[in-house]
């Protein structure tokens, strides 16, 4: 089995295509247009809730079946069909053209596959037994779930808003005694508590301390 190589990539404005019109098609689509993609979907026909997400902007429908110019310029190509005689084409049609291709459920025909993935705002974990059960990853991603709760989001924000000021106002050493202060635990215990005003005043305090 592929030893993949784990990887986050920026979808902005990106080509994407995605072959079959079901409900796993409808889930790709769903993520790649949460995370800003150029969808083309192509499928003879598509199921109601991924009609509604064409609009002729980010999201196309090329009603019709699959042909090898279909990949034009996309950057990832997805087959969601239950066609093996489809698949096996869009797979190959990919690799000819040294496209990164993924083949629902059946890892033998990807050159990448995807991970389950565990989101708290700019948190983003993702969970993958290289093809061997995505059951267990969905697991592991629950337990993580468990481990990390929704306010990571807040305290990522948080931490956010102070990087530029950090990085213009302190040299390297402070700098890094600042963040190291700052994520010991104890700012993120008090937004965990719903004490946001207190995390705020940890960071302002440390922020003053190091100031020459």
């Amino acid at each position: 089995m592929a030893q993949y190589y784990p990887i986050f990539i920026d979808l902005t404005a990106q080509p994407v295509l995605v072959v079959g019109g079901g409900t796993v098609a409808l889930r790709k689509v769903q993520t790649l247009l949460q995370h800003g993609a150029y969808v083309r979907v192509v499928s003879p026909r598509l199921v109601p809730e991924l009609k509604e997400l064409i609009d002729d902007k980010t999201c196309f429908w090329l009603k019709k079946d699959y042909s090898t110019e279909d990949i034009q310029e996309a950057i990832l190509v997805f087959s969601c069909t239950e066609k093996e005689e489809v698949n096996v084409q869009v797979a190959n049609d990919a690799n000819a053209q040294h496209r990164p291709v993924n083949v629902v459920d059946d890892p033998e025909k990807c050159s990448f596959i995807v991970p389950s993935i565990m989101e708290r705002g700019d948190l983003k974990i993702a969970v993958s037994t290289g093809g061997s059960s995505p059951i267990v990853a969905r697991q592991v991603r629950v337990e993580l779930q468990a481990l990390y709760g929704q306010e990571m989001a807040e305290y990522l924000t948080l931490l956010k808003t102070w990087r530029s000021l950090v990085k213009r106002s302190l040299p390297s050493e402070k700098r890094s005694i600042f963040w190291r202060r700052v994520t010991d635990g104890e700012v993120r215990e008090l937004i965990k508590a719903q004490r946001l005003t207190e995390a705020e005043g940890v960071i302002e305090k440390c922020f003053q301390s190091l100031l020459d």
